[in-house]
């Protein structure tokens, strides 16, 4: 469409009363079949072969290959096309520049709407599995070993527990502030009687609700996860580590 509309390269010999004709549309068509059929080539077959690792360098590095590739096919089909009275140094150095010149805008167009579709998608996947995980309206009852030992919380409420010997104590918000309470039970009683996926046992001494989790730190021995809003870093035991990731993969899309 560029080269239709703009007539570049002097592909209507600077001809004032140029018009579009039949011929000439089919003729430039072919840069568009040849562009084409390259690009699939290179993407769905050399770029699996070399492109091995999807990173910001890797994509650059490829990006700057696919307008080289396509410079080149550009170039070699004008030639062909002109019985090769353009073929030379100077000339195929040029039309890396402005073939380049007019393929980055689509490349850097495709890329960012990838980018897009990606994020988006990350966004919806939270919001769906956060509803899926934790319904607006779903409550949880914390209940001790005492009839009146026990405490109802909306589950988006819940921070998390900690073992106090034979107490858990409890963290939750309420009109968005820390509270706690002290319940009279063992931690692993307390987390079985819970119908909650999002809330798990991380440590042998502490369990969280991992919707309020916003970041980890820590390599293979040893992993922390921190809690928004409270800040609070929570540790993680090595024997828990593999179920609380698998449950953050699937409700917050953590990597």
């Amino acid at each position: 469409m560029f080269l239709v509309f703009f007539l570049p390269f002097g592909i209507d010999n600077y001809n004032p009363n140029h018009e579009y004709t039949l011929a000439f549309l089919f003729e430039i068509s072919k840069f568009g079949i040849a562009v084409f059929i390259f690009s699939v080539f290179n993407e769905f077959v050399l770029r699996s072969f070399f492109l091995r690792t999807v990173d910001r360098k890797g994509i650059i590095l490829w990006s700057i290959w696919t307008l080289l590739l396509l410079s080149t096919v550009t170039f070699f089909l004008y030639n062909i096309l002109g019985n090769w009275h353009d073929f030379s140094v100077q000339s195929y150095l040029g039309f890396l520049v402005n073939t380049s010149a007019v393929l980055i805008f689509p490349i850097i167009g495709t890329f960012f709407f990838f980018q897009y579709r990606l994020l988006q998608h990350k966004i919806e996947h939270i919001l769906t599995t956060k509803e899926e995980f934790v319904g607006s309206g779903q409550l949880i009852s914390f209940k001790g070993q005492g009839s009146k030992d026990q405490i109802t919380l909306a589950a988006s409420n819940f921070l998390y527990g900690k073992a106090q010997d034979n107490y858990v104590e409890l963290h939750f918000l309420e009109q968005d502030q820390l509270k706690t309470f002290l319940i009279r039970s063992s931690l692993h009683s307390l987390v079985d009687s819970i119908n909650s996926d999002a809330i798990k046992r991380c440590h042998r001494s502490y369990m969280i609700n991992l919707l309020h989790v916003n970041a980890i730190k820590g390599s293979n021995q040893e992993m922390s996860l921190f809690l928004d809003p409270s800040n609070t870093v929570i540790p993680v035991s090595k024997s828990y580590k593999n179920s609380v990731l698998k449950t953050l993969r699937d409700l917050k899309n953590f990597g």
